[in-house]
């Protein structure tokens, strides 16, 4: 398993020194994958004394936090359908909304549809209720910086840390406008570290698409200008990522990383794909293991 600068660790993953924490990236509808990582440890008979999250983690941490098992969670995401997170404005707002060019919205889908599946179905309805500490990250536009929720009500937490921009209205708290968390960390290793005073991370990373893709290809397609952006952004927040490794790593903290390289990427219409995604994530778990064993 590599540990962040291309070498392993020095101990097998099933002896590393507890508190163990298990971090997840963002990433698109990655929250099968995730949860099949979360399998692979379950299958190794380790279980984590923490989860940290961002967007598509964070709604994994949130749930295995509260104490669903991964095996229920890949039943509960089998049972998704696009109407349960899919509520755009009516038509009539909509046209209001064009007119005025989207004046004052932070967002095209509400959110709210999202926000009662979570209520409904999490286990517990607070951080402070879950059986093991977790935390998820959002990024507040109003103050520009990172925001670690790790107490009170679990859900709006979730919806803030996956509100993509654009896409998701913005979640209001207090003085704060909440955003999508990959935003800002890819995967929240330095929160993780510090607020559960890690010993091990193991960080799950589902790698953004457009930096897995010859530039060649991004100017090649329309909208070149756009798309080249949106790498930029990306390879932003990836150096983000290596740096929290690094200091965490630097720090003494033994560090675990699995980078889904060929990651089977899942969309609104593609949910169907969810378990081979599953069981993609649970098999690099035990064979990077595996590997990691021998070479020990």
């Amino acid at each position: 398993m590599n540990n962040g600068d291309g070498h392993n660790t020095n101990l097998p993953l099933d002896q590393a020194p507890r508190p163990l924490v298990a971090v997840m990236s963002s990433g698109f509808f990655g929250f099968f994958s995730h949860a099949g990582f979360l399998q692979g440890l379950a299958d190794l008979g380790l279980q984590p004394d923490a989860y940290a999250g961002t967007s598509s983690g964070a709604l994994v941490a949130a749930f295995a936090a509260a104490g669903m098992p991964p095996l229920d969670l890949l039943a509960m995401f089998q049972r998704l359908r696009k109407e349960h997170f899919w509520d755009p404005p009516s038509p009539a707002r909509l046209f209001r909304l064009v007119l005025r060019r989207f004046k004052g919205e932070s967002g095209y889908l509400a959110g709210e549809a999202f926000a009662a599946l979570l209520e409904r179905d999490l286990p517990v309805k607070r951080f402070e209720d879950c059986p093991k500490p977790c935390l998820v990250v959002a990024l507040d536009a109003v103050r520009g910086r990172r925001v670690v929720l790790d107490q009170g009500p679990l859900a709006p937490a979730v919806v803030a840390s996956g509100a993509v921009p654009i896409m998701f209205r913005a979640v209001p708290r207090g003085e704060e406008l909440l955003l999508d968390g990959g935003l800002v960390d890819k995967a929240p290793v330095m929160p993780a570290k510090q607020r559960f005073n890690a010993a091990t991370l193991v960080v799950h990373c589902l790698p953004s698409e457009s930096l897995t893709q010859p530039l060649k290809r991004t100017l090649g397609r329309s909208w070149a200008p756009l798309r080249l952006q949106a790498r930029a952004i990306d390879a932003a927040r990836s150096q983000h990522y290596e740096d929290q490794l690094r200091q965490a790593r630097d720090s003494g903290t033994n560090i675990f990383e699995i980078i889904e390289e060929k990651q089977i990427r899942l969309g609104p219409r593609r949910l169907e794909l969810g378990p081979r995604a599953f069981e993609q994530a649970r098999r690099r778990v035990l064979s990077l293991y595996s590997a990691t064993k021998r070479a020990f």
